[in-house]
């Protein structure tokens, strides 16, 4: 880690800790081993505020400089310039914000790429399978100051966008893209999910894979990297984040009675029993419908023209990050 002290440039000397707007901004040029790229809008970001992340990074002697992106274009270029660099670039934020950032890193083709997280969202997910990083912000400054590293498996659609923590089709992208540029409460995802249940309509899907195949109606598909998805909806609760393997949760359409009599096991992670759901592993699958399918990738909502497939594959290990 470069020593306190250093000057950093974005156009013009500045000293290390420096906190600035990337708007506007050029070629981004600094000494500092660690850039935080920090989003003010996410979820706890807003509650605590800059300040109180400089704190603990200051108070763990870290070397750093803390970025505030105006677009997600602007955070995913620092996070690739960051990352052709060689330094560690940091994910201050919610899932969404480790979703840009990681692809970001993982545009720079650099085999060495380095994600933090410090987990400032409602919810967390990916940062809930880290460890220590998900237990404070304090835990995370640590971490960072103290790293142990674990190159992780990321998955990726049409050879394209990567997703690190996972990829959901159907009823849980609806609840994000109703949830998409809103704040999410004390109660995370719950009371849209409850609401959301009430109106949504299933779909046809065809999912195949190497060794298996599904056809039918379905509420929804999740493809996981991670264990939970929507604030700790324990949907794969057997999955490691470097096991070079997708864990995928089918779950056939359900009346209202059904979704509340058996969400909170999805909760603890004990749906795995349930007549109404299927779960296998892979390293890759695709999707057809009829239907344009709807998906989030990280809880960031996408939406493919109707007939298109969609593809996913796993790259194992193919991301280094500090847990």
């Amino acid at each position: 880690m470069a020593s306190p002290g250093r000057s950093s440039r974005l156009g013009s000397a500045r000293p290390p800790h420096s906190s600035y707007s990337l708007h506007g901004a050029g070629p981004f040029r600094t000494t500092a081993q660690l850039l935080i790229i920090f989003n003010p809008h996410s979820g706890r970001a807003r509650a605590i505020g800059r300040a109180a992340v400089e704190r603990a990074l200051t108070a763990r002697g870290l070397d750093y400089e803390l970025a505030v992106p105006g677009s997600p274009e602007e955070a995913a270029a620092a996070a690739t310039e960051a990352a052709a660099a060689g330094r560690t670039v940091v994910a201050a934020g919610g899932d969404g914000t480790v979703h840009i950032v990681a692809n970001g890193a993982l545009a720079a083709g650099n085999a060495d790429a380095e994600l933090g997280v410090l987990p400032l969202g409602s919810g967390n997910d990916f940062a809930a399978s880290l460890g220590r990083v998900a237990a404070s912000l304090d835990a995370a400054a640590a971490a960072l100051a103290r790293p142990r590293r674990l190159r992780v498996d990321v998955g990726q659609v049409h050879g394209r966008e990567y997703f690190i923590n996972g990829l959901g089709i159907g009823f849980d992208a609806e609840v994000v893209r109703t949830k998409e540029g809103k704040s999410v409460g004390a109660l995370g995802y719950t009371p849209t999910v409850f609401r959301k249940i009430l109106s949504y309509e299933p779909r046809n899907y065809r999912v195949r894979w190497s060794g298996g195949e599904v056809d039918g109606p379905g509420l929804m598909l999740a493809v996981m990297n991670g264990v939970s998805e929507g604030g700790g909806f324990r949907l794969a609760p057997d999955a490691a984040l470097d096991d070079g393997a997708l864990d995928i949760c089918w779950i056939d359409p359900i009346n209202l009675w059904q979704f509340v009599r058996y969400v909170s096991a999805v909760r603890r992670g004990t749906h795995g029993a349930l007549p109404m759901v299927r779960a296998w592993r892979c390293s890759g699958l695709s999707v057809e419908s009829a239907a344009p399918i709807s998906y989030h990738m990280d809880g960031e909502y996408r939406q493919l023209e109707r007939g298109q497939p969609l593809t996913v594959e796993l790259h194992s290990r193919r991301l280094q990050v500090i847990v």
